[in-house]
């Protein structure tokens, strides 16, 4: 089986944690015997501070891709977000090819919606990464990003500390934002730091410290999860955000806003808890209880297993998609 997977978010040398859970998604179809070739059109890194310059990376890439579908034949191409499907839609592409593609963002969402109505006439299957009122639609398919359980593990606390030099003494809460060619104010660090001031001023935390998560090689990554009490998510929109499965993979325990797929992520995991409001005041209520009765890592980490978003789990799901468009 020969799979066309185009993509706007990938690692790069420069950037090697750019796309990462993409890649990983990717690859792990490969066990099945399915042979990918990557189609990447990089408007994140090239010319970034020139104006205009990661949208005429996208538009050369339109052209690319013609070319490359002209001199090659695939069994399937699967698009990795809107953008790659317009790609691919511009390309003509979609017109003589099966596809499927991954809408990475919230359909529902205002900014978002006139994209996916726009491509899903043209897709023989969507997958969505959270529930939408879309999803009794002939071709929605819910399925989140899988997690690498094999990187992302329970780990000791104290010796995570030590290896990337944090304090001992002290608790720490994380902020992640995986993105670091630009600032995304939905990620809202001004939130996450409102929720801070209150467990320490209102709810007598006076150990907790924050510990700020951007850009970090991959192969840290565990250890500033593991080194954490808690992984607070305050943003504004998300789709299925990996953070938080990740966390939950390392036994850390998640208190988020109302984006995405958390509720279905965080239902029924104990010492987690999503918010009502969009306020850090139930932030830091829900981040108190937490912080006083961390759960074991067992059981969070149990929970993904449980609701079948390890990697091989949606790999399965993934690879079935891909035989049934197939026939």
């Amino acid at each position: 089986m020969k799979i066309l997977q185009v993509t706007t978010n990938y690692p790069t040398v420069s950037n090697p944690i750019l796309g990462i859970f993409m890649k990983e998604q990717v690859e792990s179809v490969e066990r099945f015997g399915v042979e990918n070739t990557i189609f990447f059109s990089n408007g994140s890194e090239t010319h970034v501070g020139r104006k205009g310059g990661g949208a005429m990376v996208h538009i050369r890439s339109v052209f690319r891709l013609m070319k490359h579908l002209c001199c090659n034949r695939y069994d399937l191409i699967h698009c990795h977000s809107a953008l790659s499907g317009m790609i691919l839609l511009l390309s003509g592409g979609a017109f003589f090819n099966r596809c499927v593609i991954s809408f990475q963002n919230d359909p529902e969402k205002k900014g978002d919606r006139a994209f996916f109505r726009i491509l899903y006439p043209f897709f023989n299957k969507v997958i969505v990464k959270k529930r939408t009122k879309y999803d009794s639609w002939k071709k929605m398919i819910y399925l989140p990003n899988g997690c690498n359980m094999e990187v992302f593990r329970p780990m000791d606390k104290e010796a995570c500390k030590r290896s990337i030099g944090l304090d001992p003494a002290k608790r720490y809460v994380l902020f992640v934002d995986s993105n670091t060619s630009r600032k995304r104010t939905q990620k809202r660090r001004d939130r996450f730091d409102g929720t801070m001031k209150l467990l320490r001023e209102k709810y007598g935390h006076d150990d907790i410290e924050t510990l700020v998560m951007i850009g970090i090689a991959r192969k840290d990554v565990t250890a500033y999860m593991n080194a954490c009490d808690l992984h607070i998510l305050s943003s504004d929109q998300e789709g299925s955000p990996n953070s938080v499965k990740e966390c939950l993979c390392c036994g850390v325990p998640v208190v988020a806003t109302d984006v995405g797929n958390v509720h279905d992520l965080l239902d029924d995991v104990p010492g987690c808890g999503v918010a009502d409001s969009f306020t850090s005041e139930e932030l830091a209520e829900l981040a108190d209880k937490t912080l006083r009765n961390v759960p074991a890592a067992s059981k969070l980490s149990g929970s993904i297993v449980r609701k079948e978003l390890d990697m091989d789990s949606v790999a399965e799901k993934l690879y079935r998609i891909y035989n049934e468009i197939i026939g």
